[in-house]
């Protein structure tokens, strides 16, 4: 064998980072942070969601993007339910890592609304809050969420 002689040894940023073991365990700074959600993404998980809602998407497809109180919520028998389409989505920050959007929803020529939060956890989005807020029928009385 013989010495190479016109061998470069690679620079700091060249080498590959090693991550410990003790980093690897606590999650580590090295993840990358989920980006922002923009309007258009929050739209494609909306009719996402509104599809597990009426039951033409199974609800075990979206079940890592909601949280577990939304998913039970999701999961349910299903009567048959009308096509709910979005028509108009309107998005917001209230803080860092959390997105709350509201939409106008269509079904069978009525229309409803729709409200929904986002968080941003370690491993991407998740919907925690999804409440499709359809009017009281005549002769009950109101209720308020709180």
């Amino acid at each position: 064998m013989r010495t190479l002689l016109h061998y470069e040894e690679p620079r700091r940023a060249d080498r590959p980072e090693t991550v410990t073991a003790r980093e690897h365990r606590r999650g580590g700074s090295r993840c990358p942070v989920p980006r922002q959600l923009e309007a258009s993404e929050v739209g494609r998980l909306l009719n996402m969601l509104l599809e597990a809602y009426d039951g033409r998407r199974p609800a075990a497809q979206v079940r890592a993007l909601v949280a577990p109180e939304v998913y039970a919520g999701l999961s349910g028998p299903r009567l048959a339910l009308p096509r709910h389409r979005t028509q108009t989505i309107h998005t917001c920050t209230p803080v860092p890592g959390v997105v709350e959007a509201c939409a106008r929803v269509e079904a069978d020529g009525r229309s409803f609304a729709l409200a929904a939060r986002f968080t941003r956890t370690p491993t991407g989005w998740r919907c925690v809050r999804f409440a499709l807020l359809k009017p009281q029928h005549p002769g009950q009385p109101s209720r308020r969420a709180a």
